[in-house]
């Protein structure tokens, strides 16, 4: 689990949370995943993803409300998730093919709250000897959908452009309970790609996988704060060059390679010999 300012986001596969290690989520080669994000604010949110430098909701914003989780299946296009994510070892076919990106094997989470809404105040007005109230209502404000990701973003949408927006509910096969939000005129700027060269066996990158069907509604959202970011590292070895058969979920009692000890998921180093366990 990876928690940041009352917003958590985390990885499952078969149905079940991964462990994530100094944010990293190690899982096979050819894992099917999903993301699952909770809002602990009492505030909506507005979420973005990225995965491997490039848009994973169709230029689209997911919106979730006050207390509450949603788990991403798939890639969004328009207001559908066709496909499941993925997860496949970058081998040097597909390197030499579709090149070889900084952010690959990341999963970029940019989320922002929804302001408070100013507060609606009466006055009572003595006028011609008679007494009646009047209602004042804030100033007026138009929406605003652009330019709300940080300015040191490498994933940019936005930039004076602007768009429709909306947002709702929906059902999927699972029976789970999603929301999305679809823009227009949008721009990103992709990671430029690195000079080519071996891939590191532990690499992978996200692609298509299974079919699945998630399909949202619309609605609009509010003015947003400033948002925040939270970054998963996806490997499919150990960093002792293990290769992973089953994923490791936050259930998963570790043994310890040095005397045999088991622990909990969330500890880092043996209770009995302190040795760093993987």
């Amino acid at each position: 689990m990876t928690y940041k300012d009352q917003f958590v986001a985390e990885i499952k596969v078969n149905g079940k949370v991964l462990r994530l290690k100094d944010d990293t989520a190690t899982l096979p080669f050819g894992s099917e995943y999903s993301i699952l994000l909770k809002n602990l604010n009492s505030r909506r949110a507005s979420v973005k993803i990225s995965i491997d430098g490039q848009d994973a909701l169709g230029y689209s914003s997911l919106i979730l409300d006050a207390n509450e989780s949603t788990e991403l299946q798939g890639f969004l296009s328009g207001n559908v998730v066709r496909n499941r994510f993925k997860f496949i070892q970058k081998t040097k076919e597909i390197q030499e093919h579709r090149g070889d990106k900084i952010d690959d094997g990341f999963i970029r989470i940019e989320f922002a709250f929804e302001k408070e809404k100013p507060e609606i105040i009466k006055k009572t007005i003595i006028h011609e000897d008679h007494i009646y109230r009047r209602r004042e209502y804030p100033p007026y404000f138009h929406w605003n959908y652009n330019n709300w990701f940080s300015d040191n973003s490498s994933v940019k949408y936005g930039g004076g452009g602007t768009f429709t927006s909306a947002v709702g509910r929906s059902i999927n096969s699972s029976g789970d309970n999603v929301r999305g939000i679809s823009e227009q005129s949008v721009n990103m700027v992709q990671s430029s790609d690195m000079c080519l060269g071996l891939p590191e066996q532990d690499e992978g990158i996200t692609v298509k996988g299974s079919e699945c069907n998630q399909e949202f509604r619309y609605t609009v959202m509010g003015e947003l704060e400033q948002s925040k970011v939270i970054i998963i590292k996806m490997r499919g070895m150990t960093s002792s060059g293990d290769t992973i058969e089953t994923p490791v979920t936050v259930q998963t009692k570790l043994e310890c390679k040095t005397c045999g000890t088991k622990s909990k998921s969330s500890f880092k180093f043996c209770p009995n010999c302190g040795t760093y366990l993987e």
